[in-house]
């Protein structure tokens, strides 16, 4: 509901790019003379997007101090190729190509160096510029929603694993967060009752919103790193 660099990059590269347009016919050899330097950077950034996705999915550090890219980063890239292909005349697996040229290059670059990292940094700067201007924000989900998506993937990541180190910290951090939305439930007023009504209500509704086949994105259409930030410790608290 709720993966390795480069490999996973480049499948999630074409996955997206078949999304961006119709299968066409073979062509001829691909005429490149209208591929200007914007469209070039805006195809970096979808590859940029594929690999810090990817990462974030991992769970490395510096990938989660980025925005959410599993799906503001799919949409992006399928909306570039789009414009890319509409602008250009160049076929999709042209387009791809250059996408899949575009991680192989930031791989080997980031090969070369001792701070493999600092590639994807470098790129990521002015991409995200470019993020902004073409797939609006994630949804920032308040404590039920939170509750609710952390409790969800618990069950997910336990039906499939047992309880295995990831189910046993989602769990808990499902735990956290639905006991801090019960108690904002009762600080604004509600019985113990009504909260736990309220609690329930929201894990009803996300699982629609996040059941195989619902329209949105699911769970990807929110900005999970939020909720870890309401999980967080609170002062003199041993939660």
């Amino acid at each position: 509901m709720l993966t390795r660099l480069f490999g996973l990059a480049f499948l999630a590269l074409a996955t997206a790019a078949q999304a961006a347009a119709p299968t066409a016919p073979p062509t001829p050899a691909p005429d490149f003379s209208r591929l200007t330097e914007d469209h070039k950077a805006s195809l970096r950034c979808a590859a940029a997007f594929a690999v810090v996705a990817t990462e974030q999915q991992r769970g490395e550090k510096e990938a989660l101090a980025y925005p959410p890219l599993a799906l503001r980063g799919k949409e992006y890239f399928v909306r570039v190729a789009a414009q890319v292909m509409d602008q250009t005349g160049l076929a999709r697996d042209v387009v791809r190509g250059l996408l899949v040229q575009d991680v192989a290059e930031m791989q080997q670059q980031a090969g070369a160096i001792s701070d493999p990292s600092a590639e994807v940094r470098l790129v990521m700067r002015p991409c995200l510029d470019r993020l902004e201007k073409v797939v609006a924000p994630l949804k920032t989900p308040d404590l039920l929603e939170c509750s609710a998506i952390l409790t969800l993937a618990a069950a997910e990541v336990h039906a499939r694993e047992g309880m295995s180190p990831t189910a046993s910290d989602l769990t808990t951090l499902a735990t956290v967060l639905t006991t801090r939305a019960r108690e904002a439930q009762i600080a604004n007023g509600k019985s113990g009752n009504q909260a736990d009504t309220a609690v329930e209500l929201a894990r009803e509704k996300m699982a629609a919103v996040t059941a195989p086949g619902a329209a949105g994105g699911g769970a990807d259409q929110y900005d999970i790193a939020h909720c870890y930030d309401l999980s967080k410790p609170a002062a003199k608290s041993h939660y």
